[in-house]
């Protein structure tokens, strides 16, 4: 016994270093839930489930709700040629079941129990959780036959020639002649039923040559007693006529059953039905107009359809008076449901104020993201509840809408009934953007996803406090200055977002209102686009234009923030040149900017144009920042987790850009804004516009006197071309029409840091033919000159890292351009002595740094010296010359392996902000070698992109690789060779670790093993 109590300790130990192992490896996942919780409706949520209200309390007694269209006879519909098109429709409905309530084979109208005459019985429709069963209270078409074949049957549908009879293909969306759930319903409330379109019980799914005859479609659990084809609205069955109507009496009449005043609408006589029938293949079921069940030769004109259809409850918010959407014990019922796509942007916190003798509710102001199918917004007003979170019967104490009776100033269903509230307790308050509904595109209400908070009563008969969340509308900060109206058009709506565990937007994808996607595809193929998504042209701008790139890079993103150049800015001025009609309405303005940064208020999250009325800045396209609901105690708007970096543009904040460009500079080859490597080109250009000489003072100018030259100082880090590598471009007669072999000779030279240009006036200036100089037709004011070089980025170029003091250094290279002037200097330019001018560009040209140090794992204090490493990026390894010990720049012309300094340091200069992959290739005596590990650099841009503002590090591939608290640095930590430090090793050292294991648990069984050999042989003996 103590052998096998030895091999049990042995084993428990060995799996708990195991486990051990384990868990430093494997990530705790964390567990989310998302969810629309809505709260009661104040209607439906009083019912159990089950219930069955019109057989338990009469159709009298049961609450009218109006849903869908209400159409009257002059209505003219259906130009197709469908003879029950133009009809009355009431738009009510009361409500049969709530689910769940399965469905019951065999329900007979001649007996409440068992069925004696099975020829009249079929199975009940079934109503899922989370749905109710409504009935229309009349016809909603004129009569039909039953079935247009000409050897008519009962069937209902068939998979035979995929058949369906005529009440089939009425109730059926899928024939758009006969399409009753598109003509009576509006778009949103289809949606709702969408979710119940399903295959309906109780019919004749035999050919309709054969049809359902006696004893060939058993009542009992039929097989075909299924349709073949799903319904979101049907007829009912015979066997619901027993069932929710608790019709037990025949063929007798029944008022539950009954058209309004024993008449049906639409000069019909009554209702189809659907059944199971087979006592005749050639009789189908109804319901006449005073409520009595009977059958008809399929071929009979007089009756029509009284749907059915199972509405979804998930969405529903509140169930209220129609009249003013209070809650009444009387009246007809109004459905208001969410849509989940539209937000509340809640501006103030709602106050309850005393007027008179009653307390109602003041300030319930916002806006809502409810858009109509052009992408318009659209709200009718504000809606609210109020609910005491504590009470499970399902009921709402007060609702109402702050549009109710708005000609009359009445408040009237504002009122909070402050003197029936519990003191000192909490009742949840819920206010909604609303659309209303109507009689003709449907009566059901669609509302905002609600804003919660609460309401307090006193018990005096006043509210004495109200909490509530205000989440201003998102809008986009602008810099700049214009006098100009800035204009925003909607051109992209976000969808499925997502976010990170720290709230930051991980993802969203981009979709084009329905309204603008011809002229954006238009657009983008004027700028220069193939292939673009017809159906989602915004998402195909977005994933090659705006900086957001996919894998491999687009060769387009600096677009994103370049003032005069790219496509992107080609498609926005293509864009601007349309009518607000064609962009979808102005969604947001601002008079004027003087500087900023300022915020150009919006109604809905998405991706804008925004456009300068005056044109003396470039329209952009900007997205806003996404609302997160998760983020803090009532959400925040959030931005991408790289927001910045490597020039990813940054969501709600732009700069405007002017398209008086005078001269301008840029780096055009770094589209992954991720700096360059020494060594590499940087290649630049130098925009420069060609100014206005008409000016009357010019002609006093000779065109020798007149000056228009350039100089562009380089910094050391930079070698400049020989005068031969500079190209000078002009736009006219096309672009990039290359002109350098007209300049006059020399006029290009090179010394040293300094590139000077000083012929360029002979591109667009003439004599007058007197004593003045001129524009020259060919080029006129306002062309652009554009010079293109490529510099290499040498071995003296500053590197920029997190390190203070060393952070943020670009190579910077300034362009200069010094003209002659008449009269004053000109606003922005610099007084270049008598007669000119000068104005000056810049472009910053990045390199960086990482610093890493290397550790002992146990014992921080103590640096690892000596420890060689191997750096590869994109698969191939890189090369490096030393500078100082541990100190080493990016060379071609160097070594392959670097090594830390005694002090455990390594520095690695002059590398473009991509991942670099490290290897270890030698390790300390006594360490284990650390898995290959990867560092980012990432530089973070200002909003334009051509100033870094800050730099950070990331790493992957093993916990022992990671930045330090300061940000400064990448700790490497080797572990010491210890059992306690195996499973870090990974490869050998987990291989131990199972050897070791191994023969503890061996050691282990063995004396329990030789105990039961010796047991076994006593036993012999």
């Amino acid at each position: 016994m103590k052998g096998v109590v030895c091999a049990l300790v042995a084993l428990v130990l060995s799996m708990f270093v195991l486990l051990a192992g384990v868990l430093v490896v494997l990530p705790v996942e964390r567990a989310a839930a998302d969810g629309l919780e809505l709260g009661p409706d104040g209607y439906f949520s009083e019912m159990s489930a089950g219930a069955l209200p019109v057989a338990s309390s009469g159709w009298a007694s049961t609450r009218r709700i109006v849903f869908g269209k209400q159409k009257d006879t002059t209505a003219v519909e259906d130009s197709g040629g469908s003879t029950y098109g133009s009809h009355k429709v009431s738009g009510g409905y009361k409500t049969l079941a709530k689910g769940a309530v399965a469905s019951e084979s065999g329900r007979s109208f001649n007996n409440s129990t068992v069925p004696t005459n099975n020829w009249s019985a079929s199975s009940t429709t079934s109503v899922a959780a989370g749905e109710v069963l409504l009935w229309a209270d009349d016809v909603v078409t004129a009569g039909f036959k039953f079935d247009t074949n000409a050897s008519y049957r009962n069937s209902f549908d068939s998979a035979v020639a995929s058949y369906q009879s005529n009440l089939a293909r009425v109730a059926d969306d899928k024939d758009s002649t006969d399409d009753i759930a598109g003509k009576n319903y509006s778009l949103f409330e289809q949606g709702l039923l969408s979710a119940s379109a399903r295959k309906v019980e109780g019919v004749c799914t035999a050919a309709q040559s054969v049809g359902c005859s006696s004893g060939s479609e058993p009542v009992t659990d039929p097989v075909g007693s299924f349709s073949v084809n799903a319904y979101k609205v049907f007829p009912l069955s015979i066997g619901d006529v027993n069932k929710y109507f608790n019709h037990t009496s025949g063929w007798s009449s029944d008022v539950n059953l009954a058209c309004p005043s024993i008449t049906c609408a639409n000069s019909a006589s009554g209702s189809w039905l659907r059944s199971a029938h087979w006592y005749y293949a050639i009789t189908a079921f109804n319901v006449w107009n005073g409520g009595d069940p009977g059958d008809r030769y399929p071929d009979y004109t007089g009756l029509g359809l009284r749907p059915a259809l199972r509405l979804s409850l998930d969405n529903l918010l509140l169930s209220a008076d129609s009249n003013n959407q209070g809650q009444g014990g009387s009246g007809d019922l109004r459905l208001t449901f969410v849509d989940e796509s539209a937000r509340l942007w809640l501006s103030k916190v709602p106050r309850v104020e005393q007027v008179g003798a009653s307390w109602v509710l003041r300030d319930v102001e916002g806006v809502s993201t409810l858009k109509d199918a052009s992408g318009s917004n659209v709200q009718s007003g504000l809606g609210w509840k109020l609910v005491d979170p504590l009470d499970v019967s399902g009921k709402v104490v007060a609702s109402g809408r702050t549009n109710y009776d708005v000609a009359a100033g009445s408040d009237g269903n504002m009122v909070v009934p402050c003197a029936s509230l519990v003191a000192n307790k909490d009742y949840v308050l819920s206010v909604w953007g609303q659309e209303d509904g109507s009689d003709t595109v449907g009566w059901s209400n669609r509302a905002t996803r609600p804003v919660t908070g609460t309401v307090r009563a006193n018990g005096s008969g006043e509210c004495e406090s109200l909490d509530m969340p205000v989440v201003e509308p998102p809008g986009i900060s602008l810099t700049g200055v214009t006098s100009g109206e800035l204009k925003a058009y909607r051109i992209g709506s976000y969808a499925e977002t997502g976010f990170t565990q720290t709230g930051a937007l991980e993802s969203v994808m981009l979709s084009t209102p329905a309204g603008v996607k011809s002229v954006l595809k238009d657009a983008a193929e004027s700028a220069g686009a193939t292939g673009v998504d017809a159906d989602n042209p915004i998402g195909w701008v977005a994933a090659n234009w705006l900086g957001y790139p996919t894998d491999p890079s687009s060769d387009d993103v600096t677009s994103a923030y370049s003032p005069y150049a790219g496509k992107l800015q080609l498609f926005a001025r293509e864009l601007a040149g349309r009518s607000d009609a064609e962009l979808g309405g102005v969604k947001g303005s601002l008079p004027k900017l003087e500087g900023g940064p300022t915020t150009l208020p919006l109604s809905d999250e998405g991706l804008y144009l925004i456009v300068d009325s005056s044109g003396t800045s470039l329209p952009i396209v900007v997205g806003t920042k996404v609302f997160n609901d998760a983020r803090g105690e009532d959400g925040g708007f959030v931005d991408f987790t790289d927001a910045g970096v490597k020039g990813k543009p940054r969501l709600g904040q732009a700069a405007l850009k002017t398209t008086v460009t005078d001269v301008a500079k840029r780096i055009v080859n770094d589209a992954g804004v991720d700096g360059f490597d020494v060594g590499s080109d940087v290649e630049y250009e130098i925009a420069l516009q060609v100014p206005d000489l008409s000016d009357a003072g010019f002609s006093s100018v000779t065109y020798v006197s007149y000056e228009f030259n350039l100089t562009d100082v380089a910094e050391a880090g930079l070698t400049l071309p020989a005068a031969s590598g500079v190209r000078v471009l002009v736009d006219v007669p096309s672009s990039d029409t290359d002109v350098t072999g007209q300049l006059p000779s020399n006029s290009i030279m090179v010394s040293g840091q300094t590139l000077t240009v000083t012929g360029l006036k002979a591109l667009f200036a003439e004599s007058d033919g007197a004593s003045g100089v001129r524009n020259k037709a060919v080029v006129p004011a306002g062309s652009l000159i554009r010079l293109r070089y490529k510099a290499v980025l040498n071995a003296s170029a500053v590197v920029s890292s997190p390190v203070e003091g060393e952070s943020l250094k670009p190579n910077v290279n300034t362009a200069t351009l010094t003209r002659s002037r008449i009269g004053e200097v000109s606003n922005g330019w610099t007084d270049a002595s008598a007669g000119l001018e000068s104005k000056s560009a810049t472009a910053n040209a990045y390199s960086f740094r990482v610093d890493v140090v290397k550790l002992d794992r146990d014992d921080l204090s103590k640096t690892l010296g000596g420890v060689e490493f191997e750096v590869s990026r994109d698969g191939q390894v890189l090369k490096f010359t030393q500078v100082s010990d541990g100190v080493y720049r990016l060379d071609a012309a160097g070594g392959t392996e670097v090594v830390t300094h005694t002090d455990g340091t390594l520095s690695l200069s002059g590398v473009e902000a991509r991942e670099l992959s490290f290897k270890e290739t030698t390790t300390p005596s006594g360490y284990f070698k650390v898995s290959d590990f990867t560092v980012d650099i990432r530089p973070e841009w200002d909003e334009d992109a051509t100033q870094v503002t800050e730099v950070t590090y990331a790493t992957s591939g093993t916990n022992l690789a990671y930045v330090s608290q300061d940000g400064k640095h990448v700790m490497v930590l080797d572990p010491a060779w210890s059992l306690a430090n195996l499973p870090y090793t990974g490869g050998i050292g987990i291989l131990v670790l199972l050897v070791v294991g191994g023969l503890i648990l061996a050691f282990a069984i063995r004396p329990y093993y030789l105990s039961k050999r010796a047991e076994a042989t006593a036993n012999l003996i």
